[in-house]
């Protein structure tokens, strides 16, 4: 069966409101996105008495019974299910990446799937199909800010890939819809259990793209490893700027597919940058196609999300974050209906060479000018962001050949940036790493230049929170030689 959240986000400790499909018997867990490459249960759940969806205990475990049935939807209005109040059933909330999950039951309560037996008897899931249609990914903000990084996770970019009632903003082949500039953020698909009409990602068939499993998951297990504390939020926070105000932390995360933004999105950003705030993106085709929301109904969220055009004005998302996908380029894979569907889903084998191995970002990997890494383990792609023709101050530390062939045909980049280079000694600093395929290549355990990825996301991240840099020393720069690590400052002269 199938749910929504009414809000992608709430406060730690706080009610959520789900809704829930119609005329379904079922039960609740909620999980959480921690180390590991599953979900690991928080344990039971408390019900909020009262409501359209009755609830009754049975052998331990809340049944409901949601009314009606399921009647005609579209992709650009709230589908309007019946909503059940719930909230993790513990002392202490934090602050994070929580999956509901809904398994239907029989009139005893007694799951009816294996993910329900799982999910009942409080054992580790993963988020993939085709579990988890049955999923919905609700992100849980602080109460008070409480670490150094706001986590912006991307609720925008997976509703507007999520052709779930018959369209969203791309053409989906594969369902046959068509696209469209409103999509609902009212409807099922919100992070997990969207319709997709992508690709499967040959380099991670177990994860769809465009969904929070592919890429966010990844890099939480990886901040989590690395034992670095984040404070989650979503684009609508990020919007509204009331329950997050960036002005608390000392650096702000865009991770994986960040491509939707709004005005005041961008605005809030470039403000936080010019006090001093830090950016780090691990994202491809970020902050490119420009959308805004409809009014928020009373008793939840935005209710729809609108696509504004094709990208900002000159691509100028690149003043604010140094590269542009305009300038990059995307390569996905050749649609033919009558030889099976997807085709030709591989990629060159295109890393990044190294123009400054001298640069801190660099520090501790070994890389040498004109090295290249990533090729192997195609870090580059499926998006990936490049430099406009005009300098704009962005300091580039490595780029990639042509992209020949590609979507938009430019040349990717990685590399540092300050949007105002009059703007003084407190501006902060943009890192952009420029391509999707930052995290999976980051938690990839069988990726050639994952070491040496790894050591730049952790250079840039400790930077950027004010701790020294965690350098690892190896013999070589293969990736194949398991780090060690020691605490060391490491001096630059420059800015940036």
């Amino acid at each position: 069966m199938q749910i929504y959240p009414k809000r992608p986000g709430f406060t730690a400790g706080e009610w959520f409101d789900l809704a829930v499909q119609p005329g379904s018997r079922f039960s609740i867990a909620i999980y959480h996105q921690g180390n590991d490459e599953t979900l690991t249960s928080t344990g039971g759940v408390a019900v909020q008495p009262g409501g359209a969806v009755p609830a009754e205990l049975k052998n331990g475990k809340f049944v409901f019974q949601s009314p009606g049935r399921v009647g005609p939807v579209r992709h650009d209005a709230d589908w309007g299910w019946p909503v059940i109040t719930i909230r993790p059933n513990v002392d202490v909330l934090e602050t994070g990446a929580y999956v509901a999950i809904a398994y239907e039951v029989g009139a005893s309560g007694e799951p009816l799937t294996e993910l329900g037996r799982r999910a009942a008897a409080h054992m580790p899931v993963f988020a993939g199909p085709p579990d988890s249609d049955s999923m919905a990914l609700v992100i849980a903000r602080p109460r008070t800010p409480s670490a150094a990084i706001a986590y912006i996770v991307p609720v925008n970019t997976y509703h507007a890939y999520n052709s779930m009632g018959g369209g969203c903003y791309y053409g989906d082949p594969i369902h046959r819809t068509q696209p469209q500039t409103k999509v609902s953020l009212l409807r099922p698909g919100g992070g997990l259990g969207a319709q997709l009409g992508e690709p499967t990602d040959p380099y991670d068939p177990r994860s769809p793209r465009q969904q929070f499993t592919h890429w966010d998951a990844k890099f939480i297990r990886w901040l989590r490893t690395e034992g670095i504390a984040c404070d989650f939020y979503t684009d609508h926070d990020l919007h509204r700027g009331t329950d997050l105000k960036l002005e608390n932390y000392r650096c702000m995360l865009s991770v994986g597919h960040h491509e939707y933004w709004s005005t005041l999105m961008r605005e809030r950003v470039a403000k936080f940058i010019a006090q001093g705030g830090n950016l780090a993106i691990f994202s491809g085709n970020t902050c490119f196609r420009p959308i805004d929301y409809d009014d928020a109904p009373i008793d939840g969220d935005y209710a729809a999300m609108n696509r504004l055009g094709e990208k900002w004005p000159g691509h100028d998302e690149s003043n604010l974050i140094g590269l542009s996908y305009g300038y990059g380029g995307g390569k996905y894979g050749v649609w033919k209906r009558l030889r099976g569907g997807w085709i030709r889903r591989e990629r060159e084998a295109i890393g990044y060479t190294v123009c400054d191995a001298n640069h801190w970002v660099f520090a501790g990997t070994g890389l040498v000018d004109g090295q290249t890494f990533g090729a192997k383990d195609r870090l580059v792609g499926y998006e990936v962001d490049g430099v406009p023709p005009v300098p704009n101050g962005f300091v580039k530390l490595a780029d990639t050949m042509q992209l020949v062939g590609w979507d938009m045909g430019g040349v990717g980049a990685m590399g540092v940036f300050q949007p105002d280079p009059e703007g003084g000694p407190e501006q902060g600093l943009v890192f952009n790493g420029g391509t999707t395929d930052w995290p999976r290549v980051l938690m990839d355990p069988e990726a050639q230049s994952r070491v040496i990825v790894d050591q730049i996301t952790r250079n840039v991240v400790r930077r950027f929170i004010g701790l020294p840099l965690h350098v690892a020393r190896r013999g070589d720069t293969s990736g194949n030689d398991a780090p060690v690590h020691t605490d060391e400052t490491v001096k630059d002269d420059a800015a940036v």
